[in-house]
């Protein structure tokens, strides 16, 4: 499509016409109603041998001044315009049908109006409202300034002698005759603009209907739709026969029973391992109940064990404590012992104090036992608890 497109574009580029400088198609344009202002303008200055009133000067120059403001909607300019921009044409026209673009089947072209295209376009060069009415506005314009030119110079007719009417007759005749070159002028401007008009639109449409050949291949025609659709609907239709027939034969429905068992089965293999994997999976959750009731009577034992333990700590450290104060106790009496066996050594009897200090000794001896009898109890129950 692009190929096509690029190839299309080189031919539009091979249809052009040597650009004409559109100043010089206006000044074209206004130069008959130019000379004839000028005409009409000289003879109100007496340099030609007519007379011209300032009214009708005044007139026609009006007319002159929208003449010139028409010129410009012109077919001819209008005409040159358009070949003025052909590179702006067909980057616009690239555009255009690049978005429109459908495809159908394997061809790819712009579903949209040629003629579509190149109206809105036409627009934007040139105002058609103004062309419509400029073939009527000047003959107008220029009737309606002979009526006010004659407005103007006409008499009262209010004299009472035949002299004096007969001048005031004369000042209407020649009045009238002056107010009728501001409709001359109308009606040649009207004359002049319709035919370049027509000639400016005369070569617009030959130069459109040139692109319009040059790129008919860039855009589906109704026909070549109407066709395309047609032949796409009997190719599906061609397909949807080889499928019926593809489905009536007997190997298909054969092939499609053993797919549809095999299916069943899968069905029923896939169930299987689903009981099984729901049967194991409520296995697991009952053993994970178990582990975790034990875990939790586990936990409640090592919990009482716990308490026990601290019990018999803080027993052990009780005791610990007695044994601490008795020691100190045992240890101030044997100090005070020694200090009295002395004494009494001095004194030479020192065969009563040794009993006594003996059993202190015995009784020492025996609180040692029973802490390390609680502490190896401790020390068990801590290895049951592991």
């Amino acid at each position: 499509m692009q190929e096509n497109m690029s190839e299309t574009l080189q031919n539009l580029a091979a249809l052009e016409a040597p650009k004409r400088n559109c100043a010089m198609v206006y000044l074209k344009l206004i130069l008959l109603p130019t000379l004839a202002y000028l005409y009409f303008l000289l003879g109100f200055l007496g340099i030609l041998h007519f007379k011209v009133g300032i009214h009708s000067i005044v007139l026609i120059g009006f007319i002159y001044i929208v003449a010139l403001i028409f010129a410009k909607h012109n077919g001819e300019f209008g005409a040159c315009t358009f070949r003025r921009y052909s590179k702006e044409f067909q980057t616009e026209l690239h555009e255009y049908v690049t978005k429109n673009l459908m495809p159908i089947g394997e061809t790819l072209k712009s579903n949209a109006s040629f003629q579509n295209f190149i109206d809105t376009y036409a627009k934007r060069i040139r105002n058609d409202n103004y062309a419509s009415v400029a073939a009527s506005i000047f003959p107008t314009m220029g009737i309606l300034g002979t009526f006010i030119s004659i407005a103007i110079t006409l008499p009262d007719f209010s004299s009472q002698n035949a002299g004096a009417l007969e001048n005031e007759i004369s000042l209407l005749l020649s009045g009238v005759g002056t107010a009728f070159y501001v409709s001359i002028y109308g009606i040649l401007l009207s004359l002049w603009w319709i035919f370049f008009e027509k000639r400016g639109l005369s070569r617009f449409d030959r130069e459109v209907a040139l692109i319009e050949e040059s790129t008919a291949s860039l855009f589906w025609t109704k026909e070549e739709i109407e066709h395309a659709y047609v032949q796409e609907n009997l190719q599906h239709f061609e397909r949807i026969g080889k499928m019926f027939e593809h489905l009536s034969s007997s190997d298909f429905f054969e092939r499609l029973g053993k797919n549809i068992e095999a299916k069943f089965e899968l069905f029923d293999e896939m169930l299987t391992l689903e009981a099984a994997a729901v049967k194991r999976g409520a296995e697991h959750i009952k053993e994970g109940m178990d582990a975790l009731s034990r875990s939790q009577e586990k936990q409640r034992d090592l919990v009482h064990l716990h308490e026990e333990m601290l019990t018999k700590l803080n027993s052990f450290n009780e005791k610990t404590t007695a044994l601490h104060v008795k020691m100190l106790e045992s240890n101030e009496e044997m100090i005070t012992t020694n200090q009295e066996v002395l004494r009494a050594l001095k004194e030479t009897s020192t065969a009563r104090s040794f009993p006594a200090q003996n059993e202190e000794v015995e009784s020492l001896k025996e609180s040692l036992k029973m802490i390390d009898a609680e502490t190896e109890e401790i020390i068990l129950k801590m290895d049951a608890l592991k």
